[in-house]
């Protein structure tokens, strides 16, 4: 005696079959998308980065990592940097300077501040130059470089801010008196 459920069985395992290689096809698109995504943004950073020019550069090492190659949450005894300390210590962390030419004019001092748990949560550039028009060509040059990397950034008053980025929040401000001309940016873990 056939079974009448014999006339059912072809068609549902064919269906299934070609379900799940519709799955398969579809999901190997998908990850070739995202990683075709994920290499544009990378060389749209790197290309920023090269554009960026020699301050913002050697001010932040390469476009790897979140600043400087340090990363959120990296064990704070781990941070380490070549240049030379600063004259001034912040009361938590470490301070470093780096100059950028020959007239103890131009230059940033660089903050790396630890959380409670004295992991890596904050790195803080205060760049001094030597003159008022240097001011805005540079905040221009951080803007694009940062744009690129975290997402685009929103004005409020003198600052420009980065929010959209889940690990990273940075405040660039123009910080600039009538002796010192400079700017100051902050970058802080998110959590």
């Amino acid at each position: 005696m056939r079974n009448p459920l014999n006339k059912l069985f072809v068609p549902l395992v064919s269906f299934i079959f070609l379900s799940s290689v519709g799955v398969i096809l579809h999901s190997c698109s998908q990850e070739k998308q995202s990683e075709t995504k994920e290499n544009a943004q990378t060389e749209a950073i790197q290309t920023a980065w090269e554009d960026s020019g020699e301050w913002v550069q050697k001010l932040t090492l390469s476009p790897d990592k979140i600043v400087r190659n340090a990363n959120w949450g990296q064990d704070f005894g781990s941070v380490n940097d070549s240049l030379e300390l600063a004259e001034s210590q912040p009361e938590k962390g470490k301070s470093y300077t780096l100059y950028f030419d020959e007239s103890d004019l131009n230059f940033s001092d660089i903050s790396y501040i630890p959380n409670e748990q004295n992991k890596l949560h904050e790195i803080v550039f205060d760049i001094f130059v030597e003159s008022s028009e240097d001011v805005q060509p540079l905040i221009d040059q951080w803007k694009k470089y940062l744009d690129a990397k975290f997402g685009p950034s929103e004005a409020n008053g003198k600052s420009v801010l980065w929010t959209k980025n889940k690990n990273t929040r940075i405040n660039l401000e123009n910080v600039s008196t009538s002796k010192d001309p400079g700017i100051k940016i902050s970058f802080k873990a998110a959590n």
